[in-house]
């Protein structure tokens, strides 16, 4: 502990700070008046027992009272951390209380006009899904803050797309809108959730591989009430994603940049080139006309050779970025 003179001096602007005099710090310390003034004249220290005392009533640290000077960091630290509380609290109960008035004033029309509830329910269940966005439930987790505001933010959609489909009597879509839902959230969330796993390093093939699974799941459930070639819509499907898993499995290898970008040019070239081809095979050929590249004959065969010079030119890019490739590869060898 510092001298008793800077040690009593220090008391006395905190105390001068804390708009307090002599006898108020006394009685709050449960102390004599006499004692205080002996502490701020230098002439004793106070009881090693009300540190904690003299610290709460002049808002200071034990440090602060201890050494006799103004921690400027921990306070500073302390008034963010209390900023950053208040705006916190803010954010959370401003939208809260606005949507409890907003659910009252709603269940109230609803009952004064049509004297039940109907489309209350429709509101109610908006308002729990606007809650999970905003201020969002994150607030009741110290970890997993992503998973859970994913998961809670998708279960109230599907909530309000239930709400809105027992209200209009037709369930039909219910599920087709929550597996489209499904696969927005998985394409966003999933590869940044396995980022922080040991599934890091393969996070889009898994990404992909699922997107796939509920594009095949998708189909299947839209089958259910509407007729169409299921089996060569999955194959067509399935065809759509082999750039893409492809891709993923190609940048999944450690070897040089280039190379791996020139695979994947090759890849999504000859998959577009080839998609015309394959629809064909599956549905059968536009307007009843083959597919076709004639660079004589534009009028008929326009698509075709639109289709073929595309895929020269994906080619061509992937020539220059094997040349890079392999020179990288051979100037590293080399050092």
């Amino acid at each position: 502990m510092t001298d008793k003179k800077t040690f009593g001096s220090f008391i006395r602007i905190k105390r001068t700070e804390k708009n307090l005099s002599q006898k108020d710090l006394a009685e709050m310390l449960f102390v004599t008046e006499g004692a205080v003034s002996k502490w701020e004249r230098g002439v004793s220290y106070p009881d090693i027992t009300l540190v904690p005392d003299i610290c709460r009533v002049l808002d200071i640290s034990e440090h602060e009272l201890i050494t006799a000077s103004t921690d400027t960091d921990t306070r500073k630290m302390k008034q963010e951390a209390r900023k950053f509380r208040t705006i916190r609290d803010t954010w959370f109960w401003v939208p809260t209380i606005s949507y409890a008035v907003t659910l009252i004033t709603c269940l109230i029309c609803n009952l004064a006009v049509n004297h039940t509830l109907s489309w209350f329910f429709i509101v109610l269940t908006a308002l729990i899904c606007a809650f999970t966005f905003v201020p969002t439930v994150i607030s009741f987790f110290e970890t997993n803050k992503l998973l859970a505001f994913s998961v809670s933010t998708y279960l109230s959609i599907c909530l309000l797309l239930f709400a809105c489909a027992v209200y209009t009597r037709d369930l039909s879509w219910f599920l087709t809108a929550c597996i489209g839902v499904l696969m927005g959230y998985e394409m966003v969330f999933v590869p940044v959730l396995l980022s922080k796993t040991n599934y890091a390093h393969y996070k889009y093939i898994i990404s992909f591989t699922i997107l796939l699974l509920l594009t095949v799941l998708l189909m299947i459930h839209i089958r259910l009430w509407q007729p169409y070639m299921l089996g060569n819509a999955i194959l067509l499907a399935a065809y759509g994603f082999v750039p893409v898993i492809t891709c993923a499995v190609i940048c999944a290898f450690r070897f040089n940049a280039f190379l791996k970008a020139g695979i994947c040019t090759a890849v999504v070239g000859i998959t577009l080139y080839c998609a015309n081809h394959v629809i064909a095979a599956l549905f059968g050929p536009p307007d009843n006309k083959p597919y076709q590249v004639d660079f004589q004959n534009w009028e008929q065969c326009l698509d075709g050779n639109v289709q073929f010079i595309m895929l020269m030119l994906f080619l061509f890019v992937t020539v220059v970025l094997f040349v890079i490739g392999f020179f990288r590869v051979r100037r590293n060898k080399r050092r």
